[in-house]
């Protein structure tokens, strides 16, 4: 680790960027500068050699905390006083010197004696505990069905993993990791095996413990997390736990009522259609709706009416359709004015 450098600058990400972004900034410079790809290139093996050492740092945590917190120190005080390094230029590339220390005396700062304090806190426990590897986040599109009854889905993801090459070092002797360009970490397709509740809601999420990042080093294991997609159906439609059906049925059905079969989510089932039904008016079948998450029972399906008039009229269904006028309601829409 060298405060003296930029990281940042070599991989071309800014001081905010996540590691997610720093991650794929590596892979990019790497590839763009490794020596397989540009032989007998010094330029652009001095430069791979800058991109791995960048991402050694960055790309941990740990060390990318403690190289912000010295070159803050350096640039702005901080523990080493007003001075920051005393006597090194950071942009005239000498070497740490005589500074003056917090209590204004001068002294020399060895870059190895600060990181060496730092490292020893760690081994006596006074570091921040090691973090957990990221979660992995994932969309799945369900089946309607499913999503109301539960099953059982199969996800398959790309889970980031400890190169087998270099076992997460990211060396491969002087150079860095063919196989994971250095950051230690590949991805591999994984597949698991999802189970999902019954009455699941579209954007539900369900967690699936030490599926996430491999654990590299001494990060703790993540999870897979999976948000469910509920697939539309061809007519069956959800509103809360109540399943709504739009039921298309023939003027003499609306007029004298009718016996009509219809489907559920539970298969079809015989429903009474009163006389006189409009357009619109609703049927509850209470109990053929969906679980609610965690209980067992299950809200209502609606069976919407919607009367389908004829796409053609002959001239006897025209003078039918005259003498029904003397039966009809003559102003339907009077309620308005």
């Amino acid at each position: 680790m060298d405060p003296r450098k930029n990281y940042y600058e070599v991989l071309g990400v800014s001081e905010s960027a996540t590691q997610d972004e720093i991650r794929k900034a590596f892979r990019r410079m790497a590839k763009k500068h490794h020596p397989d790809v540009n032989p007998g290139d010094k330029n652009a093996e001095a430069r791979f050699k800058d991109v791995n050492e960048a991402n050694e740092v960055l790309g941990d945590r740990k060390k990318r905390e403690e190289y912000d917190a010295i070159r803050k120190g350096a640039f702005t005080g901080g523990q080493f006083g007003g001075g920051g390094f005393g006597g090194w230029d950071p942009f005239g590339g000498g070497s740490f010197r005589g500074g003056r220390s917090a209590g204004g005396g001068r002294g020399s700062l060895n870059l190895d004696d600060i990181l060496g304090q730092i490292f020893r806190q760690e081994d006596s426990g006074e570091a921040a505990s090691p973090g957990r590897g990221e979660d992995i986040r994932v969309e799945v599109l369900v089946d309607f069905m499913d999503m109301i009854h539960g099953g059982v889905r199969e996800v398959r993801y790309r889970r980031p993993k400890t190169c087998r090459e270099c076992g997460g070092s990211g060396k491969s002797g002087r150079q860095g990791c063919p196989v994971c360009f250095g950051h230690g970490i590949t991805e591999e397709e994984e597949l698991v095996k999802v189970k999902i509740p019954a009455g699941a809601k579209d954007g539900a999420t369900i967690r699936v413990s030490s599926k996430g990042e491999d654990p590299a080093a001494r990060r703790k294991a993540s999870g897979l997390i999976v948000q469910l997609r509920m697939q539309p159906h061809p007519y069956f439609r959800r509103d809360g736990n109540d399943i709504l059906l739009d039921v298309p049925i023939r003027f003499s059905e609306a007029v004298k009522g009718a016996k009509i079969r219809v489907p559920t989510v539970d298969g079809p089932v015989m429903v009474t259609v009163p006389p006189g039904s409009s357009s619109g008016r609703k049927l509850r079948l209470k109990g053929k709706g969906a679980s609610a998450a965690g209980k067992t029972e299950r809200g209502d399906q609606f069976v919407i009416l919607n009367i389908v008039a004829p796409k053609s009229a002959s001239e006897e269904l025209v003078k039918l359709v005259d003498k029904l006028e003397r039966y009809e309601d003559p102003d339907p829409r009077g309620h308005w004015n």
